[in-house]
Parts: structure tokens; sequence; C-alpha cells
């Protein structure tokens, strides 16, 4: 018997980019993901992946819409990624890798475009 209900599979936020292209090469170069889709050279619309994740960049000018842009990424194995981000300076200034009374672990990034990304672990 087939549900009746809708199962929810993923979600791919759209992320405000000033600049697609050099917002490909941070989302390559400092997280890892690779270029999934690029509709042009120069790009105004590409997808980046990695593992499950996938974001979708799109050009767009108003600084104030990638300011109030922010998400949440769960990961596994937070600690790798935050070394990572250590070195490529993205840390958000304040958002060091901590722990969190509801239970997790995180810390923040901030994009080249100013978008804010938290990267949460689970704890047990």
């Amino acid at each position: 018997m087939q549900s009746t209900t809708t199962s929810f599979l993923n979600v791919s936020p759209l992320i405000p980019a000033r600049d697609v292209e050099e917002g490909i090469a941070f989302y390559r170069n400092a997280l890892g993901f690779e270029l999934t889709y690029r509709d042009a050279d120069p790009a105004q619309f590409a997808i980046v992946g990695r593992d499950g994740v996938k974001l979708h960049l799109f050009a767009n000018q108003d600084r104030h819409l990638a300011d109030w842009t922010s998400l949440r990424i769960e990961v596994e194995r937070i600690d790798p990624l935050y070394g990572r981000c250590q070195e490529n300076g993205c840390v958000h200034p304040n958002g060091s890798l901590g722990s969190r009374p509801w239970g997790t672990r995180e810390f923040s990034i901030i994009d080249p475009s100013g978008v804010c990304i938290a990267f949460v672990e689970q704890v047990n």
C-alpha cells in the first residue's frame, strides 16, 4: 500500500552572491564543494555541492539580502572543517567552535557576499 504522506527529501537554499564566480571559488576552496552547474561564463547562477548538500548561488547586488541570509548545515566530524575554515580566514568573528546548551557543537562563517552559514554537529 502506498503512503499518502509526502516525504521531504532535501533542501537546496538559494544563496545571493555579489559575484557568482567569487562564490564558486570560495565554496570550492574554503569548504571543499564541487561545482555541479554553471549557467554561463561568467556565471549568473551556479550550483555547488558536497555530500548531500547543494547550494544554489545566484547573482544579486543587494548587500542587505546577503546580510540577512543565513543557514545551518548539519555535519559529522566538525573539527576538520573548523580547522579548514580557520586556515581560510572565513570563521565569523563571533562564531568560533563551541558547545551549545541544546546539544550541538557549532561554528559560523561568512561567505564573500556576507551570507552567514553555521555548521552544526549533534552531540550524542
